[in-house]
């Protein structure tokens, strides 16, 4: 389910959205205009999903919270060339940010069961994301099992690591168009000894 049925938000200071949601058990699709520092007031987003009277959940609630940079990153080679900026991979499917986060159908106020988010794609892919995943950490862990009992534990914590750092990106043309290909992964530095 995207976006579903019961689900509210609310863009509000932090005192505000937990008094409404604790009063009410649910948020009031209502946000503040004004932008202001964090500090100020402590502006939050807040959503819910009322799930009703349950003992069990059949099916996950999945949440999606992310944010964009473009250029992803400035690319400097060995050659001297000037640095070259690099945009996200996704922007082959989704031009802009408007464009993959834009929700076409009713405003925010109406039915959220009639939404129809770009970020769908996403979403929907959630199970067969999951059981990849699982099926990777499965052959990891086997893997390094036969070398030592304690390795899997270590290679599991490495990959979350290893996925969290990496950025799929894609080159341009000499025209600014994206050239499909000149991808490039990177990876930051997650940790090390630092010289001093």
């Amino acid at each position: 389910m995207v976006q579903g049925d019961n689900v509210t938000y609310q863009i509000a200071p932090d005192a505000g959205s937990r008094v409404n949601f604790t009063r009410n058990g649910n948020l009031n699709r209502q946000q503040r205009p004004n932008s202001r520092p964090i500090c100020n007031n402590f502006a939050v987003f807040a959503i819910s999903r009322d799930l009703g009277t349950i003992q069990a959940t059949q099916d996950p609630v999945v949440w999606a919270i992310g944010y964009t940079t473009d250029p992803a990153i400035n690319y400097t080679d060995l050659s001297g060339a000037p640095p070259t900026s690099r945009s996200p991979y996704y922007k082959i499917q989704y031009s802009n940010d408007e464009e993959l986060a834009s929700i076409h159908g009713n405003s925010l106020g109406d039915s959220m069961s009639n939404i129809k988010g770009q970020i769908v794609d996403f979403l929907n892919d959630f199970d067969n994301a999951t059981s990849r995943a699982q099926q990777l950490v499965n052959r990891i862990a086997n893997d390094s099992g036969s070398l030592s009992d304690d390795l899997p534990r270590l290679t599991y914590i490495a990959l979350a690591e290893v996925y969290g750092s990496m950025q799929l990106t894609i080159g341009t043309d000499s025209h600014g168009n994206l050239n499909k290909s000149d991808v490039m992964m990177f990876m930051k530095n997650i940790g090390g000894l630092e010289k001093k």
